[in-house]
């Protein structure tokens, strides 16, 4: 007969990977539970990629994105070839001025954490007149001195150009070199308007527009958005290397395997 601490043992000792596929409850969407990522029959292959974000609003835009991009649309327009299960997860974060160094850290160790396939993003916001700061310490900057803040840093300057730079990290699986995607978005800064959005969208004006992210619609900001512009780079890469992801995230690529097509870093202005 079996007790309660016979069960008991037999909890503690299964593989701690185990909190990141059952654990956390889904959330907008996005699926969090491994068992509803089977292949049913009938269904079409989803990857299944854990995103490490805290926020909540970053999760539902890429979604959005990859559900309505060609190269990861899915059968129906609520569904993409990608299945984010988000990794709520705090990083250690390098010192440094490159979006691109910093993604590329994180998510070497959240590939590791997470056992799997993982996303990382990581945005910087430039002020020309103060030489790209706050650069990649943004969220820090919005944090303490929200969009009012961010704004009166530049009260004093004729020029309000910003450029707004999202870099993608995406390990395949652990210990894999990770591929690149940045996205850049070239405007200005202007008084706070409120609207959508989240963080700084209220004061950040694309070059061609006349009004913030946080007035315009969400498929309109995502058509211009640096975040847009890297999501889809990934997008057209997941599609591309689709069939060889899938077949190693279901155990049918033998480890090491080196046989994934890509250059290693993407960009798009």
């Amino acid at each position: 007969m079996i007790n309660k601490k016979t069960i008991l043992v037999a909890l503690l000792t299964l593989p701690c990977t185990a909190a990141f596929v059952n654990g956390p409850k889904a959330q907008h969407g996005v699926s969090l539970s491994g068992a509803a990522n089977e292949k049913e029959e009938g269904s079409f292959n989803q990857l299944n990629i854990s995103f490490v974000t805290g926020n909540d609003m970053k999760a539902r835009e890429m979604n959005k994105i990859l559900a309505e991009h060609g190269a990861t649309k899915g059968p129906d327009p609520e569904t993409s070839l990608v299945n984010l299960k988000v990794l709520n997860v705090d990083l250690p974060e390098i010192q440094e001025v490159s979006t691109e160094a910093i993604a590329k850290s994180k998510v070497i160790l959240a590939s590791q954490l997470a056992n799997g396939p993982c996303v990382v993003e990581d945005t910087s916001l430039q002020f020309k007149a103060l030489g790209g700061m706050p650069g990649p310490y943004i969220k820090w900057f919005q944090q303490t001195l929200k969009s009012e803040g961010l704004y009166n840093l530049l009260l004093a300057y004729e020029d309000k150009s910003a450029v707004a730079v999202c870099t993608l990290a995406f390990c395949p699986y652990p210990h894999a070199d990770p591929v690149l995607f940045t996205g850049r978005c070239q405007g200005k800064i202007v008084a706070p308007v409120e609207g959508r959005g989240f963080g700084w969208d209220s004061i950040f004006v694309p070059d061609g527009c006349d009004r913030p992210f946080s007035m315009m619609s969400t498929e309109e900001k995502n058509e211009k958005s640096h975040r847009g512009k890297a999501v889809r780079q990934w997008a057209d890469w997941l599609g591309a290397n689709q069939p060889e992801l899938y077949e190693r995230q279901n155990g049918k690529v033998a480890v090491g395997h080196k046989g994934l097509n890509f250059k290693g870093t993407y960009a798009e202005e």
